[in-house]
């Protein structure tokens, strides 16, 4: 069984605006392309935050709809467009901590459990571009 820190969740809505922002408008989320752009956002914030992430081959065999192949591309592409910038401060990060607390509330949501805070400062160091993966 998979699991993702709620962190890396939260680091995942900051890396896709950081990618929406930097296209310029060029990249639209559609019903065609959403779940790759999450996921690839996703994979990226675990890389970055996780001190042992999983591979991506692992990823490929928890989501099988994306081949290791395309995860690898997904990752270059994402990282490439956001011109490799991973950083995400704890001032951006705790904007969506409580963007999301307040879209919680506002659907009338109670928590299973308080979304992660605003982390104390981690060290940050590059994402491993898991091309290699051992299949």
């Amino acid at each position: 069984k998979a699991q993702m820190e709620k962190e890396c969740l939260i680091m995942s809505f900051a890396y896709l605006e950081r990618l929406l922002k930097r296209t310029h408008g060029r990249l639209v989320l559609k019903a065609s392309n959403w779940r790759a752009i999450v996921l690839s956002c996703m994979i990226l914030a675990s890389k970055v935050y996780d001190d042992l992430s999983m591979w991506n081959a692992d990823f490929s065999k928890i989501c099988p709809s994306f081949t290791l192949k395309r995860i690898n591309e997904l990752e270059v592409s994402l990282l490439e467009a956001i011109k490799y910038e991973v950083r995400v401060s704890s001032s951006q990060y705790a904007k969506y901590y409580f963007q999301l607390r307040a879209m919680r509330s506002a659907l009338g949501l109670a928590p299973e459990s308080a979304p992660a805070a605003p982390p104390k400062p981690h060290h940050h160091h590059r994402p491993r571009c898991n091309t290699l993966a051992p299949a």
